[in-house]
């Protein structure tokens, strides 16, 4: 594309893609160009801010041809928020883009020809985050308070976000006005010295409750709860004030240790026809409708049926698995965290099914032990996917059904090629499900069979 003679530092560019961090692409002399703010199908003047090796990066100086699909952005911190990246894109280009993202990366990274199916898009675009850690910072001797800047740790001020449950929303302002109030210092990382870490703030969907965390460096100070007390009273939706203390440097969110100011250190949550109680730091999905749609893909695909066992690896406090099984069949789960065990532990007494066991332990290391005996083995790993020696021992010992939940396409596909060389697997069906609206993030679910069990 030209350089603009009368400004060295512009080029005319057309948009091809995205990248995963939003920023829309394009090529210039054999070099990739990451342009803030632009969309697939746009062509813009693009000043040059920034270089690496084969690559660029710039922002739009001029917007010369638009996306029919651009849009009014709801927030006003679009573009500086790192929050959310596709809020100027209209949802429906949003969960087009997803979908062939997931095939694409299917076929580059996997060599994999299965047909993604349609992806499983939503109509609760805003409003549906139920959980959210908010960094807090000093600046101009006052308390902001807000999600990062993209690409750096400098709060973006907030006092509203339209993708997060309006309860939680409701309470960013007043919350930021009282912790000024109160005066405690504010965590500095560059001289790890202060106290105010960030806001961790939760919602039962379902259930209504709110659970509210303080994370702190240490907690040798006075009035947290006396604070804690008074926002109990103003809220009747609050049901617990937790104090987590992370006294580590660098950006772990949550600490090892929690003391409770207030109330309970867990809210109620009615999910997929079970009951759970979700503590502060317990993993559980972000969006409700369509993790409740999740589990009724799951159901469907997996067809469980009486006398079979299940194994849930990474199972978390049970939010998958529990939800799945009926009488008749056993649940045995698999979790790196004893606190997530106990949880499940906990949530399985609750909604009265016996018939489960969890252990703590890591899936590399507890799988094994199960897999003679497993009908159906569920996968819902982190990001990084499965580590090579747990596709090994599934390939080596295969239950009849699998299902892989992934949050991250590239690792989906690297680990699906693992499981499904020389045969060893079909894989039968690949569903998207966008669980993140407004962000470039993708949910996906994989079936899979066992050529063995099809013989």
């Amino acid at each position: 594309m030209p350089v603009d003679a009368s400004h060295p530092n512009q080029l005319t560019l057309e948009i091809k893609d995205l990248a995963l961090d939003g920023t829309g692409l394009a090529q210039h002399d054999g070099k990739l160009v990451f342009v803030s703010g632009a969309l697939p199908a746009e062509t813009a003047t693009v000043r040059i801010t920034g270089q690496g090796r084969g690559k660029l990066h710039g922002e739009i100086s001029e917007l010369t041809c638009s996306s029919p699909d651009r849009r009014d952005p709801v927030c006003i911190l679009a573009g500086k928020c790192g929050g959310c990246s596709l809020l100027h894109w209209q949802d429906q280009a949003q969960s087009e883009w997803k979908q062939q993202q997931l095939q694409n990366t299917l076929r580059r990274v996997g060599r994999l020809e299965c047909l993604v199916e349609p992806i499983r898009s939503t109509q609760a675009v805003l409003g549906y985050r139920n959980r959210a850690i908010i960094p807090v910072q000093e600046r101009d001797n006052s308390l902001k308070a807000g999600f990062f800047q993209r690409g750096s740790h400098q709060v973006v001020n907030m006092n509203h976000c339209p993708v997060l449950d309006p309860r939680l929303d409701a309470l960013i302002e007043p919350l930021k006005a009282d912790l000024q109030a109160a005066g405690w210092p504010i965590y500095n990382e560059d001289t790890q010295k202060g106290l105010l870490r960030q806001l961790v703030l939760r919602a039962g969907v379902s259930s209504g409750e709110v659970l509210l965390g303080v994370v702190v460096r240490d907690d040798q100070f006075q009035g947290a709860q006396e604070l804690a007390e008074q926002w109990m009273q103003r809220w009747p939706e609050l049901v617990g004030v937790v104090l987590n203390v992370q006294p580590k440097p660098g950006n772990t969110l949550l600490g090892p240790k929690e003391r409770l100011l207030a109330g309970r250190p867990w809210l109620m949550e009615s999910f997929a026809g079970r009951r759970f109680q979700i503590g502060l730091g317990t993993f559980f999905q972000v969006h409700h409708q369509q993790a409740e749609a999740l589990v009724d893909a799951l159901r469907s695909e997996l067809q469980l049926q009486s006398g079979e066992v299940l194994v849930d690896a990474y199972c978390g406090v049970g939010t998958l698995g529990l939800p799945l099984i009926q009488e008749g069949v056993r649940l045995i789960g698999i979790e790196q965290s004893r606190e997530s065990i106990e949880r499940a532990q906990c949530n399985a007494l609750l909604n009265g099914l016996e018939d489960t066991d969890f252990h703590a332990g890591s899936v590399e290391r507890r799988l094994q032990e199960f897999l003679p005996f497993t009908d159906v083995l569920l996968l819902d790993p982190p990001r990084k996917g499965l580590d090579a020696r747990v596709c090994e021992a599934i390939r080596e010992q295969p239950p009849a059904r699998m299902a892989y939940v992934s949050c991250n396409p590239a690792t989906l596909a690297r680990d699906l090629a693992l499981l499904c060389a020389d045969q060893r697997f079909e894989l039968t069906k690949v569903v998207p499900f966008d669980f993140f609206p407004q962000t470039t993030h993708i949910e996906a679910m994989a079936i899979l069979t066992s050529s063995a069990a099809q013989l």
